[in-house]
């Protein structure tokens, strides 16, 4: 009766979910470990996370504690500890389910990240990063380093180049003072390369959806990016992205689908509302809607591989998708809907991610004039639920699925 009721379900899960799974306890039982030993760094997502891996710093990233509030469901009460110390609800949601965790660590799920003993920032994702960091330094006393990536329109100009590589030298003087830890050229190389492994795996993997059925949709690509976002540069990932892609091949072979019956294809925009992701992409599976790709994920494509390994590490980390300006997003996009062959996509503006949902509107009619494909845009959060109408958004998608009928 079991085996029946999985067979009926509109999705197909993975094989690998529970390798995942392994990974990512490893990851916080490790992250643990750095801060009791007075080795961890809390990291932004848009970090060289290469560099202090290679110093030997125990790295944790609070974004990712974010989505773990916001699978758990408790980003209301999470981030109201924060609201209740005077953050306001306009402020990022990560930011504040990072900051309520700290001031109530008993209260949040895990008991909150363990503690650091340095907070790594780059503003390449946002401007937010900054101040959210510098709140948690006042609550654990750690100190604060911002490597500064300035926005770039076109290409990177070389002064440019030059500021963030002196940016990358204070890095390692930082790390090396408050750690009391030194980077060797040997070490880094055999960091970058396994980061570049890693990357150019799950690269592979989101690749293979543009085949017809696509073998992953999006709630697989949102949950299989964690650890080449937090474990980069370690060889614990390399397995995993490997038996991922050999699932994922597997089912391109098989002409198996993420979902039992593809029927529209759709491009994805900007993080996913983690509290109601499976309720959101598997209630449209039903219905025989498939994301084969989407911008969030596909950001993570950088690999560190020439032989100036720092000039490499500036040229990946300032270029970053969300430190661009709204035309690379439009193109980006654009070429996306090209690639997988996609149907339309659906926009959702994060009411608390204002550097990523920015300039959404134009983008949508710019994209849909340039494609031809129609989108909508649905509005939320994701990690505050209190910001999140399903009625509402569930009203525009179908609007939107209206035209493919």
């Amino acid at each position: 009766m079991t085996e029946t009721k999985k067979e009926d379900k509109a999705y197909r899960q993975l094989e690998s979910n529970s390798l995942l799974q392994q990974i990512m306890f490893q990851y916080m039982l490790e992250g643990q470990q750095a801060s009791e030993e007075k080795r961890l760094a809390w990291v932004t997502s848009g970090f060289p996370v290469e560099i202090p891996v290679a110093m030997g710093v125990g790295v944790s990233y609070p974004e990712q504690y974010g989505a773990v509030v916001g699978s758990q469901k408790v980003g209301p009460e999470v981030c109201g500890y924060a609201e209740e110390i005077g953050y306001s609800q306009e402020l990022c949601s990560y930011a504040r389910a990072s900051i309520g965790s700290v001031e109530k660590p008993n209260a949040s799920p895990m008991d909150g990240l363990p503690v650091p003993q340095a907070l790594l920032a780059c503003n390449n994702i946002c401007g937010t990063v900054l101040r959210w960091y510098d709140a948690v330094s006042e609550q654990t006393g750690a100190p604060v380093f911002l490597l500064d990536t300035p926005p770039i329109e076109g290409e990177q100009p070389e002064h440019h180049k030059e500021y963030v590589r002196k940016g990358i030298d204070r890095l390692v003087d930082f790390l090396g003072t408050t750690f009391h830890t030194t980077l060797t050229e040997k070490r880094m190389r055999e960091v970058a390369d396994l980061s570049s492994r890693a990357i150019k795996l799950y690269n592979q993997s989101l690749a293979a959806c543009k085949n017809r059925p696509s073998p992953l949709n999006c709630a697989d690509r949102f949950l299989t990016m964690a650890p080449v976002v937090s474990m980069r540069g370690t060889d614990i990932i390399i397995d995993f992205y490997q038996t991922l892609l050999d699932e994922v091949n597997s089912r391109v072979k098989e002409g198996i689908g993420a979902i039992r019956d593809e029927k529209i294809r759709l491009l994805w925009d900007n993080i996913p509302p983690w509290h109601s992701i499976f309720r959101f992409f598997n209630g449209l599976a039903k219905r025989g809607v498939v994301f084969p790709a989407d911008t969030y994920t596909h950001a993570w494509s950088g690999a560190i591989e020439t032989d100036d390994l720092y000039g490499s590490v500036v040229s990946i980390y300032s270029n970053s998708y969300l430190n661009k300006g709204l035309e690379a997003k439009i193109d980006k996009m654009c070429q996306l809907i090209e690639d997988y062959d996609l149907d339309g996509f659906i926009m959702f503006s994060v009411r608390s991610c204002k550097r990523y949902s920015l300039g959404q509107l134009v983008s949508k009619e710019i994209v849909s004039e340039r494609t031809g494909v129609p989108g909508v845009v649905i509005e939320g959060d994701m990690v505050d639920s209190r910001l999140y109408n399903e009625a509402q958004i569930q009203t525009r998608v179908d609007a939107l699925l209206e035209m493919f009928l």
